[in-house]
């Protein structure tokens, strides 16, 4: 459920990319500091981009400094460490955590060393949220139950991880009603591009997905795709719009290049990609 909330690179300012990357880098060291190089895995578009918006619901300036990448050897400007920046970090190590443990449940036996890797950062993280770990624990068993009892509907199949982001969001820091209506619909969104872009593989295994159940089940990923070509057009647009119209009620002061790019080219592209069969967006690349 990761991948889906990334900027449009070939649209965006150099400068706008060069803060988005800044915010990227300092969360993989920041990753890496508080739970050891392969924590860094942890870091992703989805949450980098949840590490700016933070920020500027805060009205929180990110400081930068120079620090050499370990990937490279090179040194590269990046987000320096501050409670935003520390706490983003717990909710990336929760997040993949409860997801590998949800496709433990799942079958997905392979995930096991996700979970046992992380294990200790996880328990790190919820000591310093624990509020946090209880809401992703709760969400995750709301989704688990209804997934085991067949819901049919998408709307309640995709509300626990869309209340989760408004919830976790209320927790660190303070919002009004622009940002939790954007916050929930974010957390919409990206269930349901991971639930269209898994549709294929998931009729294939016999996986829960509840747009096969709303709209029946299908031959092949592209047949689905074309036969249900309008409703699904509708259920993303109408859940983007929601979250256009919030973003646009919402006091975007600081990286606001990074955040805008996104909300209005990249998750639109996405869109795009996703409806056409295509996979995760590859465009952008730090």
């Amino acid at each position: 459920m990761f991948g889906y909330v990334i900027p449009d690179k070939n649209n965006m300012y150099i400068k706008d990319f060069n803060v988005f990357q800044a915010y990227y880098c300092g969360l993989c060291k920041q990753l890496a500091r508080t739970g050891g190089p392969l924590t860094r895995l942890c870091t992703n578009y989805d949450i980098t981009f949840y590490n700016a918006l933070l920020h500027s619901v805060a009205g929180t300036e990110p400081r930068f400094e120079r620090k050499v990448c370990l990937i490279n050897g090179r040194k590269k400007t990046v987000v320096a460490p501050d409670e935003l920046t520390r706490q983003t970090a717990d909710i990336a190590a929760l997040l993949v955590w409860y997801n590998a443990d949800d496709d433990v449940r799942d079958g997905k036996r392979s995930r096991a060393a996700v979970k046992a890797v992380l294990a200790a950062r996880k328990r790190a993280a919820a000591r310093r949220l624990p509020r946090a770990d209880e809401l992703m624990k709760a969400s995750f068993e709301r989704q688990a139950a209804l997934e085991k009892a067949g819901c049919a509907s998408v709307d309640e199949a995709a509300d626990p991880f869309a209340s989760l982001m408004r919830d976790l969001t209320r927790e660190l820091v303070e919002t009004d009603e622009a940002t939790d209506t954007f916050t929930y619909n974010l957390g919409r969104l990206v269930y349901l591009f991971d639930a269209v872009d898994d549709v294929g593989k998931d009729a294939e295994k016999g996986s829960y997905n509840p747009l096969l159940l709303a709209y029946g089940k299908c031959a092949s990923k592209a047949e689905f795709l074309t036969t249900n070509a309008e409703e699904l057009d509708f259920l993303l647009r109408s859940t983007y719009n929601k979250l256009v119209g919030a973003y646009n009620a919402m006091r975007i002061v600081v990286s606001e290049g990074v955040l805008s790019n996104t909300v209005y080219l990249g998750l639109p592209m996405q869109i795009e990609r996703l409806l056409k069969g295509d996979d995760k967006c590859q465009t952008t690349r730090l």
